[in-house]
C-alpha cells in the first residue's frame, strides 16, 4: 500500500502532536514531520515533498495563506488541508483560486478529518458543511430568489469551473473553447450576478452549492 505522506503545521504543539498520534494509527497515512510555525512548514515541504500539508489557522509567524502562496510558487502537486475556526473572505478567495485544497473546522470529528485527507489525496476537494455555512454569500438586497436564475447553462458551467479554482486558460481547455470566449462569458456572468470580480462570483456559486455538483454532470456520457 502506497502511503500518503503528510506534514502537520499548527501553532499549538499539543494539537499537532495529538493529530500525529491519531493519524499514525491509520495504515495509509505517514506523518513525515510536525512543525509549529509557517516558516518551518515551508522548509519541511521543500525538503520532504509530502503529498499533503495540513495547516492550522493559527501560526505564530505567518498566516496559512502566506504559507500556501510561498509553497505553491515552486510545488504545484502538493495538496492542502486547512483546519479553521471559521470561514472568512480570504479563505473564500483561496477556494476560488486553488484546486488542491480542503477545509474542515477545528472542532470536527476525527472520522471527518480522515475522510477529508483521503479525499484530498485522490485529488478531490473536501469542504465541510460547517465551513460552507460560514462562507454563505448574502446579497445586499436579498429577494429569496435563485441567484443563478439569469445565467445561461453555458455560463453556469463557466461559473462552475471558475469556482473550482480554474483560470481562464484552464476553463477554455476543459470546455474546449477559446480563452476569448471564456473571458466574454465571465464578463456576462459578472454583469448578471451584479458583482465586480470573479471572487465574488465564486462566493455566489459556493452559496448556491454549485461547486458541489459532481464534475461528471458537465460531461455527458461518452465525454465531450
Amino acid at each position: 500500500m502506497k502511503k500518503i505522506n503528510i506534514i502537520l503545521a499548527d501553532g499549538s504543539r499539543l494539537f499537532a502532536n495529538a493529530l500525529k498520534t491519531i493519524l499514525s494509527e491509520e495504515q495509509d497515512f505517514n506523518v513525515v514531520s510536525d512543525v509549529y510555525c509557517g516558516i518551518e512548514a515551508i522548509r519541511n515541504v521543500q525538503v520532504l515533498r509530502p503529498d499533503i500539508l495540513v495547516l492550522g489557522q493559527v501560526l505564530p509567524d505567518i498566516t496559512m495563506f502566506q504559507v500556501v502562496r510561498e509553497i505553491y510558487r515552486d510545488i504545484k502537486s502538493i495538496r492542502f488541508l486547512f483546519i479553521v475556526k471559521d470561514g472568512n473572505s480570504e479563505l473564500l478567495k483561496f477556494l476560488s483560486e486553488v484546486q488542491t485544497i480542503g477545509v474542515i473546522r477545528h472542532n470536527t470529528d476525527v472520522s471527518e478529518l480522515i475522510v477529508a485527507l483521503r479525499s484530498i489525496a485522490k485529488g478531490e476537494r473536501y469542504i465541510s458543511k460547517d465551513v460552507l455555512n460560514d462562507l454563505r454569500y448574502v446579497p445586499e438586497e436579498p429577494d429569496g430568489k435563485d441567484l443563478l436564475r439569469e445565467i445561461t447553462p453555458r455560463e453556469r458551467e463557466v461559473l462552475y469551473w471558475l469556482s473550482q479554482g480554474q483560470n481562464n486558460r484552464e476553463i477554455a481547455a476543459t470546455m474546449i473553447l477559446s480563452e476569448k470566449t471564456i473571458k466574454n462569458h465571465i464578463t456576462h456572468l459578472l454583469k448578471k450576478l451584479k458583482v465586480a470580480d470573479r471572487t465574488k462570483a465564486a462566493a455566489i456559486a459556493w452559496a448556491e452549492g454549485l461547486p458541489l455538483i459532481p464534475e461528471e454532470f458537465f460531461f455527458p456520457s461518452g465525454g465531450r
